[in-house]
């Protein structure tokens, strides 16, 4: 997902769609990754074979290594699609054919000087092939007689097989410092010299 350049302090969304193409329940959870400091430039373009095409990410990759902005800054977020609020990471059960639309934020940082912010999103299965939920049994069922209606159990429990069922999603942008001209000058004589003095104006309301 390509945020392309924006300017510091700005908080920018774009949509990401989720499809079950499965005719059971899925329990599916987006998280932000919050786990690695740095990505091997190598290992992600083995990853995401489009990443040296420059409409890929707003910036050049250098060097050998790349910042998670995320552990920088903290600056990535999912909108929950029902409460509206900004979350790390949102677990949900998805119907049988189902689509369900997330917008994915970015928070750009008030850096004094221009970044390159990239980081992923993990979407992650939490569903064993299995489990056939909505045709075999209920999920809330499975997770009464099996977690004891505890989510947070569940989740516990699936935490490694969210690891090894995930697709990730690289997330980038630029942040863009805009440059100050002054457009107004004042010019000094004395002495047979003569220097130049920018000047800042700021209109005063009446």
């Amino acid at each position: 997902m390509n945020f392309n350049s924006y300017y510091p302090g700005k908080l920018l969304g774009s949509t990401l769609m989720v499809t079950n193409l499965s005719n059971c329940e899925q329990i599916i959870e987006l998280s932000v990754d919050q786990s690695n400091y740095t990505y091997n430039i190598e290992s992600m373009q083995s990853r995401f074979p489009n990443l040296k095409n420059d409409q890929v990410i707003p910036f050049q990759i250098k060097g050998d290594r790349i910042v998670n902005s995320e552990i920088k800054h903290e600056s990535w977020y999912i909108e929950n699609p029902v409460s509206k609020e900004l979350t790390k990471r949102i677990t949900l059960k998805l119907g049988p054919k189902a689509e369900q639309d997330f917008i994915i934020v970015v928070r750009s940082p008030t850096s004094r000087k221009s970044e390159n912010m990239v980081s992923l999103i993990n979407i992650g299965l939490l569903t064993y092939q299995n489990e056939a939920f909505g045709v075999k049994e209920s999920f809330e069922s499975f997770l009464k007689y099996n977690y004891e209606n505890s989510m947070k159990n569940f989740l516990k429990d699936r935490k490694s097989l969210a690891q090894s069922q995930k697709v990730e999603i690289m997330v980038a942008g630029k942040v863009e410092v805009p440059k100050l001209v002054c457009l107004k000058e004042m010019a000094l004589f004395g002495d047979h010299t003569q220097k130049i003095i920018p000047l800042a104006v700021k209109k005063i309301a009446s």
